[in-house]
């Protein structure tokens, strides 16, 4: 059954982490788009491994009977459904990746306007 806890308020988690993740990984300062990239495709390990975690939480009932197979098995199981919650933080990765460009080349503008 659909409610509240186990729908809507970890895939609502799930979106905020996607644009606060990224800005936490990120250096203030930065003036580097490869560093801007790194920091996404790390978010998004960081995500799909919450996610993951997720998954098992609200589905102990269907892991506690997979127990029996191991860790691994669990894991596999939760990673490769994980990826599933990509439509929740995915939206907001992108965001937050078009926001940290926006910053470095706000950055390097200042940077140029100085320099003149």
């Amino acid at each position: 059954m659909i409610t509240f806890w186990n729908t809507v308020l970890p895939l609502g988690v799930l979106a905020v982490l996607g644009l606060a993740v990224p800005y936490l990984l990120t250096p203030n300062e930065t003036r580097s788009h490869r560093r801007v990239l790194v920091s996404v495709v790390a978010s998004a390990g960081v995500l799909v491994l919450i996610s993951a975690g997720m998954l098992v939480v609200l589905g102990r009932e269907q892991f506690g009977a997979l127990s029996e197979g191991g860790i691994g098995l669990m894991a596999e199981i939760a990673l490769n459904g994980s990826w599933r919650f990509v439509l929740a933080w995915g939206p907001m990765l992108l965001l937050a990746w078009f926001g940290l460009s926006q910053r470095v080349e706000a950055r390097r503008g200042e940077d140029l306007a100085r320099e003149a």
